[in-house]
């Protein structure tokens, strides 16, 4: 809440945000709540081999969309598990510091509510509304891919 409120722009919250930082190894490191429940899944392109990595909730999950691409055809699942075990194994491998918090104490629970249960400390700033605007050009990674 200090960085937030000090606007260093060096901290990212909510899903999409967090998991990009951590994916450029920008993230010193990532504070998740303990139960966030978030699935997720390597999916496969049987024609074309192309895989595609999906976090889903649960619900979302349930729902079989996510299942077919544009043009109809039934994904592989290659991978499928939670998220917070993935993550608790994988870490590392970006360089960040893992953090788990409750929902027990006032900051906690705003943390949950407020910023979706995950966040970061960055190394370095890191303009989230730009990267917005680049992912949006190649359409790589648009919303269908993030809770």
């Amino acid at each position: 809440m200090e960085q937030i409120a000090r606007d260093t722009n060096k901290y990212c919250f909510g899903f999409r945000d967090t998991i990009r930082a951590l994916t450029m190894g920008a993230v010193e490191t990532i504070i998740v709540w303990e139960n966030l429940d978030i699935v997720r899944i390597i999916i496969e392109n049987p024609n074309t081999k192309e895989n595609k990595e999906l976090f889903l909730t649960p619900r979302e999950v349930e729902k079989t969309e996510w299942q077919k691409d544009d043009k109809g055809t039934t994904l592989d699942i290659k991978e499928q598990g939670e998220f917070l075990e993935w993550l608790a194994n994988q870490y590392k491998n970006f360089g960040a510091k893992l953090e788990f918090i409750s929902d027990r104490s006032q900051e906690g629970a705003q943390f949950v509510k407020g910023f979706g249960g995950i966040g970061g400390f960055l190394r370095y700033q890191v303009n989230m509304a730009e990267l917005d605007d680049f992912y949006s050009k190649d359409n790589e990674d648009n919303d269908d891919n993030w809770i």
